[in-house]
């Protein structure tokens, strides 16, 4: 319908203003010397020197997530003919995830900014207060069991559910290709949350790095897979007026 096409219009431009978010938050952390393999103690130096820094990034991270939240309830519609039961799973699914990993962003921005402020105070026991907390909602809660599930949801099980849905409309080639990625990445978030949460260590980075990868390639897919399900035929019923049967007049 109209207000269909309309609504895969603006998730294609929201698609477009939360991969500038995501960007920002990138920019911001590389600004200030932060990286994937920073320890938690120079987070928290960083945190407590350059106010913002942390909570600004995420919060940009968070929005970025919630605005893609939208796309996978595009995607649903798009597909919703083909495949009603996996499109409305791939909505519930994709959308949930997406909002679980904001949820872990916005919740990192004020953790790691009081942390930070804690940690400044010189207090030899309330800086190892701070670097305990910190560790904790880094590595469990905010990380671990939020961040890395939130990405396994997010980008693995919506990008294999989208390969099914691709599946459907026969396009067994694209299909098969997404579905593939969705369960490696999917394996690759879970698999590290889970060593993560165990303890191990042992084999993480080649657990790891495929996941990783798609933090980097994910808001390209995303705004691949909006402009794809907006560039589609719009699928509205169109009302033509119909030229009346003429009427035969009566013999006389």
């Amino acid at each position: 319908m109209l207000k269909e096409a309309r609504f895969t219009r603006i998730v294609f431009f929201t698609t477009l203003a939360g991969i500038a978010a995501y960007a920002g938050s990138l920019i911001v952390f590389l600004a200030n010397n932060v990286r994937l393999d920073t320890t938690v103690n120079d987070a928290l130096i960083v945190s407590g020197a350059r106010p913002g820094v942390f909570g600004s990034a995420y919060l940009l991270q968070g929005l970025a997530f919630l605005l893609w939240a939208l796309v996978p309830v595009s995607v649903s519609q798009r597909f919703r003919e083909d495949a009603p039961g996996i499109s409305q799973l791939t909505a519930i699914v994709g959308g949930f995830g997406f909002v679980w990993r904001a949820l872990a962003d916005f919740a990192k921005a004020g953790s790691m900014e009081f942390l930070g402020q804690v940690y400044r105070t010189g207090d030899a026991s309330l800086q190892l207060f701070a670097k305990q907390l910190a560790t904790w909602a880094q590595l469990w809660t905010f990380g671990a069991v939020w961040e890395l599930l939130g990405n396994g949801i997010a980008f693995g099980i919506f990008t294999l559910l989208t390969g099914l849905l691709l599946l459907a409309t026969d396009r067994r080639i694209l299909g098969w290709t997404v579905f593939s990625f969705g369960v490696l990445i999917a394996s690759s978030w879970i698999g590290t949350a889970t060593f993560y949460v165990l303890g191990l260590r042992a084999g993480l980075q080649w657990i790891g790095a495929p996941g990783y990868v798609t933090l980097v390639i994910a808001p390209l897919w995303l705004g691949w897979l909006a402009w794809h399900v907006q560039q589609q035929p719009n699928t509205e019923i169109q009302i033509t007026s119909q030229p009346s049967e003429a009427v035969p007049e009566p013999a006389t």
